[in-house]
């Protein structure tokens, strides 16, 4: 077979594609965005319903346990269902959410109680954006794709930070979650009526890389199998997946909760000390996108591209401990653009390796990195309250080079995996 054979023609990007893939941006952050609202406009809640820093904390953590609770299960009923209805009904969800946290909050007992039902929103629409982009974009461009959907999380941080001023100090902070409402009724329109394509048969067992013809999805003119899917790999290797995603996601989790109050604590104003954080999260979003590219190409494995991220993302992280302005300005590119601009890989690795059960795999891998949300910010707060800040980042650097090395795991279990299907593959 020669190259030219061996090697498909790029082929422009089709409506559908982007159609999914604007969707999965548009519906996973309607799912986050009532979490990153509430941390933002944090100030304005505690004026008008008596909310305190502890219960903040509580509240938030508790959207996450709801995300973690019911990941794996949201993710099977993914599969079930098909993409579009649970995306349909995890944004739909989330714009109920909102239009109540604007209407109904009166106190934190209401606002910790919707969150708790926000929570479930989210769990239900990352799996269900993963399946999504599997079905309805090709092979080829998953690495992008996700890429753009992961990415589209830190840009939602940054537009909640952004409506504090033009619109909680304007108007009042009820009109930010209409804001967030309005995001979820556009991620409807754009979902529309079910695409009119055929879905992509997936096959397995999946394989990292995407260089073998046998591997990964083709489109096909039949009807799809409807039947049970499970995921491919083991539940072993999906639980390590997940205590990877624990661990990275709970230093992300305190790097976005404390930086900016760590900053200052050295001397940096708090104007400089939010750009900080603003500059960090956009280096995260160039690398999330520049990784996802090259993780189309053949030559880069995903989940050894985290593994290295992770392990650079430790040096950044522990870079803060020096705790001087200095350390701060230099040592964010390194803790975002490395530590923080892993979870698109890592979702490429798990669908790929999972092509049978995409959303049921992920729901499984994602409720580590939920569990690591609710965590880091608590814990964080335990060890900065306790030990200082220098402490936090030590720690969260040995998190991060942990999570690294179990990547490292992860990559060998998988290869061996691989090895024992195909050689229990009939020829």
């Amino acid at each position: 077979m020669t190259t030219a054979e061996a090697t498909p023609p790029a082929v422009a990007w089709q409506l559908p594609e982007i159609r999914a893939v604007a969707a999965a941006i548009a519906g996973t952050s309607a799912g986050a965005m009532p979490a990153f609202l509430t941390g933002a406009i944090a100030v304005q809640l505690i004026d008008e319903i008596g909310l305190d820093a502890r219960t903040l904390g509580f509240c938030l953590g508790g959207y996450f346990t709801t995300a973690a609770a019911g990941s794996a299960v949201l993710g099977r009923l993914a599969e079930r269902v098909g993409p579009v209805v649970a995306m349909r009904l995890a944004v739909g969800l989330a714009l109920t959410v909102s239009l109540l946290l604007a209407t109904l909050t009166r106190s934190t007992a209401t606002l910790g109680g919707l969150l708790l039902v926000g929570g479930l929103s989210n769990a239900f629409a990352q799996p269900s954006a993963n399946l999504l982009l599997v079905e309805r974009v090709r092979p080829e461009r998953h690495g992008f794709a996700f890429a753009l959907k992961q990415a589209g999380m830190p840009v939602a941080s940054l537009v909640g930070g952004l409506l504090v001023p033009t619109i909680a100090l304007t108007v009042g902070w009820r009109w930010t979650y209409v804001v967030a409402a309005g995001i979820a009724a556009a991620a409807l329109l754009i979902l529309g009526r079910s695409p009119a394509v055929t879905p992509l048969r997936r096959s397995g067992p999946g394989e990292e890389g995407h260089d073998r013809p046998d591997v990964g999805v083709e489109a096909v003119d039949g009807p799809v199998d409807d039947g049970p899917r499970k995921p491919d790999l083991p539940l072993s290797l999906l639980l390590l997946y997940a205590l990877v995603g624990l661990l990275a996601a709970s230093t992300a989790g305190a790097l976005m909760t404390f930086l900016v109050a760590s900053a200052e604590a050295v001397g940096l104003a708090e104007g400089p000390a939010g750009l900080v954080l603003a500059g960090g999260s956009a280096v995260g979003v160039v690398s999330r996108l520049i990784h996802g590219r090259l993780a189309d190409g053949p030559r880069l494995l995903p989940i050894r591209r985290v593994a290295l991220l992770l392990a650079i993302g430790a040096v950044g992280v522990a870079g803060f401990a020096i705790h001087q302005p200095w350390a701060y300005v230099s040592f964010v590119f390194l803790a975002f653009g490395a530590g923080w601009s892993w979870p698109g890989l890592f979702q490429l690795s798990v669908v790929r390796n999972n092509p049978s059960a995409p959303a049921a795999a992920t729901g499984i891998s994602q409720t580590g990195i939920y569990v690591g949300a609710a965590l880091g910010p608590v814990v964080g707060g335990v060890i900065a309250d306790a030990y200082g800040f220098r402490a936090l980042w030590l720690v969260g650097a040995g998190a991060l080079l942990t999570a690294s090395a179990l990547a490292t795991v992860l990559r060998v279990r998988l290869r061996a995996h691989r090895v024992a299907a195909a050689a229990a593959t009939p020829t």
